[in-house]
């Protein structure tokens, strides 16, 4: 039998003993579970796995052979039919836990919901093992799921996965706080709150004044003009933060509208100014509650990314976004807009080092506003960008959550479309690689289950990269409308151009055999994705982009006729 051992009674560590067990005895196992005096207690015939901190480690086992941990990675000590697992805090060991039972009782976490065993493993286990993230912050951004459920899946998923991040807009929160909190809790995950919550802060405070005007001011008047406003917003956020323990940063965002050259000058810092006292009230109130600022192109607005002369802050941190990237090219692009997006990022990021503070950047590999419905696999783009992200010593970077748009012209077709499972490959790459792991064997464990046919399934999403990537490129030309929005468009000069470039797709698309899916579309809705098997709702992903393909490249070609 197995014995596991703990040495904390953390809610965290509690929730990863009981994790372990399950999953040791669904695995086929009998486990039982002690507390820290059963170390003392052991016999040799005992197999034994034990839960401690680097802390109590040092203070209990050894001062000398203490493992050297960055982060919220993890060590696996091994000494005789003894397992330590050893973290510097509690989510660690969690981490811990599933790749244990990842790396020897052969469970998979690929999908929502799915936990796989597929196939015992019996690796031998080393004296030392010792996994490290690729990044201090991983995780996802949620603006507007109000979807509970889905949302609570997502959390066990991603920690499974190695995400340690949530982001929830405040109105968000608010509607779903009361059916997550508890998951994120014995999780131990940060939880940041905030996102474009300006207005709907100041409509509380509204109410609550019964001023009708407050809800009225704009980015400028806001953080130029209104310092008794501001302290309105900074004391209802302390307020926020006080009730919810689990808090632990706050990222408030400026309203989505870019700024004006005329309006530009001195902007960026009085809203940098503005999360400085908003962090110092928080540290005022004895709150652990980290305060970031974004600098990010709303509207294509390079007045409210780039740094030009203002000034970095050395008391709270930076969340970069670049809205408008062509995904078919690399952070390294000689693409005009992108050079001066990696220039931007390089000296946002190396005045916030000197200074102290780190700089993360939000990704958007799981937005179908950006990205469409006619949404790209981004299988090497992702690996690609978080190697260059870590090469320019980036703390952490974040995927944004975006569902599809629904659209009166193709209501008929994305009523079914498949949304949640149709980004998830891109965030099952994004979680696994910025967890530290290398692509080759994410790949190979994802595609794995079409078998015989994995090399197919694998190159055609390759290919689909390489053809449907580039239609982010019209983003920026186009804004506010993109490839699939040609009804907002009157007249294109490159509107045959992008007909062309939809007709060379749907090429490609037709020649995908559907037959097997056929019978299976009567079936088939936008949330019952764990219905079917992975290649069957490859093949559903398939059918929609045909589809959807075709109406885009027809409505391109009437453009101007």
């Amino acid at each position: 039998m197995l014995k596991i051992i703990y040495c904390q009674s953390h809610e965290t560590i509690l929730f990863a003993v009981e994790e372990l067990k399950r999953l040791v005895e669904k695995a086929g196992y009998e486990s039982s579970i002690h507390d820290k005096t059963y170390l003392s207690e052991a016999n040799e015939a005992d197999i034994r796995i034990i839960l401690i901190t680097t802390i109590q480690y040092r203070e209990m086992i050894s001062t000398e052979n203490v493992p050297n941990i960055n982060a919220d990675g993890f060590a696996f000590v091994s000494a005789g039919e003894d397992l330590w697992i050893i973290g510097n805090e509690p989510r660690a060991l969690l981490y811990g836990v599933y790749s244990y039972c990842k790396k020897y009782l052969g469970y998979q976490w690929i999908h929502l919901d799915k936990e796989e065993i597929v196939e015992q493993k019996h690796s031998e286990k080393k004296k030392l093992f010792i996994h490290e993230p690729m990044f201090v912050r991983r995780g996802n951004i949620l603006e507007t799921i109000n979807d509970p459920g889905y949302i609570n899946s997502l959390i066990d998923w991603g920690v499974k996965n190695g995400q340690n991040e949530f982001f929830f807009t405040l109105f968000l929160w608010d509607e779903i706080k009361s059916y997550v909190r508890s998951e994120l809790k014995k999780r131990d995950v940060q939880v940041t709150l905030g996102g474009h919550s300006l207005k709907y802060l100041l409509g509380i405070i509204q109410k609550e004044k019964e001023n009708n005007q407050i809800d009225n001011y704009e980015n400028l008047e806001f953080f130029a003009e209104n310092v008794e406003l501001q302290d309105e917003v900074i004391n209802k956020i302390v307020s926020i933060c006080n009730e919810e323990e689990v808090i632990t940063r706050i990222s408030l965002w400026p309203e989505d509208v870019g700024i004006e050259e005329k309006n530009a000058d001195g902007f960026l810092s009085n809203y940098i100014r503005f999360t400085e006292r908003l962090n110092s009230s928080l540290k005022a109130a004895d709150l652990a509650v980290e305060v970031e600022y974004i600098v990010y192109n709303a509207g294509l607005s390079w007045y409210m990314l780039e740094r030009k002369k203002t000034e970095v802050s050395a008391e709270v941190d930076v969340l970069y976004a670049y809205w408008g990237r062509d995904y078919s090219n690399s952070l390294h692009s000689r693409e005009p807009n992108q050079v001066k997006a990696k220039r931007t990022l390089e000296d946002w990021n190396t005045q916030a080092y000197s200074k102290g503070r780190s700089l993360t950047v939000l990704e958007y590999y799981s937005d179908h506003f950006m990205l469409s419905e006619l949404f790209p696999p981004l299988l090497t783009r992702i690996a690609s960008d978080l190697e260059d992200y870590k090469q320019l010593q980036v703390q952490g970077v974040l995927n944004l959550i975006v569902p599809i748009h629904r659209k009166q012209a193709n209501q008929i077709v994305s009523a079914n479309y498949p949304w949640k499972w149709i980004h998830h490959l891109n965030n099952y790459l994004y979680s696994r690689v910025a967890w530290g792991e290398e692509l080759e064997s994410v790949l190979e464990e994802y595609f794995s289950v079409f078998q015989d046919e994995k090399e197919t399934f694998r190159q055609m999403l390759l290919d689909l990269e390489k053809l449907i990537s580039p239609y982010t490129k019209w983003n920026v030309p186009l804004f506010p409308a993109r490839v699939v929005d040609p009804e907002k468009v009157m007249e294109y000069a490159n509107s045959k151009q992008i007909s062309t470039e939809l007709k060379e797709v749907d090429k490609y698309l037709s020649t995908i055999e559907l037959s097997e899916i056929e019978s299976l579309l009567v079936l088939q809705r936008k949330d019952n994705y764990n219905s079917f098997s992975l290649k069957e709702m490859t093949l559903f992903y398939i059918h929609h982009l045909r589809l959807l393909n075709k109406i885009y490249a027809k409505e391109w070609g009437s453009i101007g006729k």
